[in-house]
């Protein structure tokens, strides 16, 4: 089990600051504040959260109309759909692409390790990213027994952004009958050990309270567990 958020102590809050200023020499440039991120964006008007399940090839993604597209990790390189997101949530070591989006690492520890390896893997870094649990938020400063998946903090920023409108879809808690992926995946449709289903809804729910505009969830397993059915 991986509680959230990170540890806070005196070591951490050190590797923090040689990493901010490593990563800075290297030509990265941290994005410290979801104010910076919204103007880094454009202020987007209406958000579309994408994670990798099968609802994130809904057909009624079709008409949906965004200024802003976010998703999670890279497994969405390999399907030809919505392939040109602003802002990625990962911590998986896989190479972005040569033109890179801006990247939003979990913790400060994905960031420095996920980061340094780039170069020797893809020639460049990103050009900016930003670490969730170093940017105040109220899901953030909760205690949660499990570490929330990349899904859940991508809709915990995108409400950060303060849209007037926020659509969700592919985030399938790993109970869509189709699996855990888009067509064919022999990969287990379950949640790997430090998340946990409950933790997830719960962190959605808390930041969905702080939404002033629209939701519209295109997922139906995940409209259905948030509201109790």
């Amino acid at each position: 089990m991986t509680k959230w958020p990170p540890d806070k102590g005196l070591y951490a809050r050190l590797a923090g600051q040689v990493g901010r200023v490593a990563l800075s020499f290297s030509g990265m440039h941290r994005i410290g504040s979801w104010d910076a991120l919204a103007r880094r964006l454009g202020r987007p008007r209406t958000i579309l959260c994408l994670g990798n399940g099968p609802s994130s090839e809904s057909p009624a993604l079709e008409n949906i109309h965004f200024d802003c597209l976010l998703r999670v990790n890279w497994v969405w390189r390999r399907r030809g759909s919505h392939t040109a997101p602003q802002l990625v949530f990962t911590a998986d070591i896989d190479s972005p692409p040569e033109r890179s989006p801006i990247i939003c690492f979990p913790t400060r520890e994905d960031a420095n390790r996920i980061l340094a390896g780039y170069p020797r893997r893809t020639g460049a870094p990103p050009q900016e990213y930003l670490v969730f649990s170093e940017t105040p938020s109220a899901t953030r400063d909760t205690a949660w027994s499990h570490r929330p998946t990349n899904g859940a903090l991508m809709i915990g920023a995108a409400i950060q952004l303060q849209p007037n409108r926020l659509v969700i879809a592919g985030i399938d808690l790993y109970l869509h009958t189709a699996g855990k992926y888009p067509g064919i995946s022999e990969e287990q449709n379950e949640y790997d050990a430090i998340h946990h289903r409950d933790v997830d809804l719960a962190f959605i729910r808390a930041a969905l309270k702080d939404h002033r505009g629209e939701v519209q969830i295109l997922s139906e397993v995940l409209e259905a567990e948030l509201n109790g059915k």
